[in-house]
C-alpha cells in the first residue's frame, strides 16, 4: 500500500463544523501512537477554520493525554474567546469516547509595536549537502520518519551512547512542497528525536507529555520547492524518566520560524 502524503490527510479537516471525523494511516504511525507533529497538525487545521486568516497562529500548547490510535477519532473545537487581539480556540481528539488529545490555540494579527528583539540565530553547522543524511530503516525508526528527509549536522547519533545534549541539523517533507503553511511547519517541528536517545545504546519508547510552540516569523518571502529547513534542540534537564528541551526551526532563508518547548518520557 503507498503511503498517505500529509497533503491528503491535512485536506480532510475542513469546513466550520466543530466536529471533524478522521483516522491517522500506518505509514504515520509512531509506535503505537499517531505522530505527534501529525496530531497537532489537525488540531491545528480544525481550529483555523473557526479563526479569520488575518489571525495568524501565535502559540499552540499541546497536552498528549493519550496515544491517538490507528482507531477512528474525532476532533472537537470550541472558541473560548474572540477579542479585539487575540482569539483563544480549543480543541479535542477524542477516541473510543476517551478524550487523547487536547490543543489551545492562540491566534492573534500583526500590531504594530515599538517593542523589537530579533530572534536567536540559526546555529553554525554544516550545510544540507554537507551534512550527515539518515536513512529511513523500516523496523528500526518511526513509520512516520519515511516522510521526511534528515540530514545531521550537531551532536551525536542516537543510540551511540554518548551526548545527549544537543542535535541539529535540516529537515524536508519528502513530498513535494512549495511554501509550508502552518501546518506544515507544525509537522515539521517535532519530526526529530529527543537529543537523549544519543545516550542509548539500544532503541526505548520515548513519548511526549505536554508540548508548547510559539510562531516567530510567518510570512516568506521567497519560496522554493522542497526547501531545506534549519532545526536545533538543547535538553535543558532529564532525569527521573523526564526530559525538558527546547528547539527551533529556521526556514530557508535563516530566519527564526518556530520555537518550541517539550516535557518528554522516555522508558529507559
Amino acid at each position: 500500500m503507498p503511503d498517505t502524503s500529509f497533503s491528503t490527510i491535512i485536506a480532510n479537516v475542513g469546513g466550520e463544523s466543530e466536529k471533524t471525523r478522521l483516522q491517522l494511516p500506518e505509514d504515520w504511525m509512531q509506535g503505537r501512537a499517531g505522530y505527534g507533529g501529525l496530531v497537532g497538525a489537525l488540531a491545528l487545521k480544525a481550529m483555523r477554520c473557526h479563526v479569520p486568516p488575518a489571525r495568524k497562529i501565535r502559540s499552540l500548547l499541546t497536552s498528549f493525554v493519550g496515544p491517538v490510535g490507528p482507531e477512528d477519532f474525532s476532533i472537537h473545537t470550541c472558541v473560548l474567546r474572540s477579542g479585539k487581539a487575540v482569539t483563544h480556540v480549543e480543541a479535542k481528539l477524542v477516541q473510543l469516547e476517551a478524550v487523547r488529545c487536547v490543543v489551545l490555540g492562540s491566534f492573534g494579527g500583526d500590531r504594530d509595536s515599538a517593542i523589537r528583539i530579533d530572534p536567536a540565530p540559526l546555529p553554525e553547522m554544516a550545510g544540507p549537502a554537507d551534512a550527515l543524511e539518515l536513512p529511513y530503516i523500516d523496523g528500526l525508526t518511526p513509520a512516520f520518519t519515511r516522510h521526511f528527509a534528515y540530514r545531521w549536522a550537531l551532536g551525536e547519533l542516537p543510540f551511540s551512547g554518548k551526548g545527549g545534549r544537543e542535535i541539529g541539523g535540516w529537515i524536508q517533507f519528502r513530498e513535494r512542497t512549495d511554501c509550508l503553511t502552518e501546518e506544515w511547519l507544525v509537522a515539521l517541528a517535532d519530526a526529530w528525536p529527543t537529543p537523549v536517545i544519543a545516550m542509548l545504546t539500544a532503541p526505548a519508547p520515548a513519548s511526549t507529555v505536554t508540548w508548547e510552540m510559539g510562531f516567530v516569523h510567518l510570512d516568506r518571502q521567497t519560496c522554493t520547492e522542497n526547501d531545506w529547513w534549519g532545526y536545533h534542540s538543547t535538553v535543558d534537564s532529564a532525569e527521573n524518566g523526564y526530559v525538558h528541551e527546547r528547539g527551533a526551526i529556521w526556514d530557508p532563508e535563516g530566519r527564526l520560524a518556530v520555537y518550541s518547548r517539550q516535557t518528554a518520557t522516555v522508558f529507559a
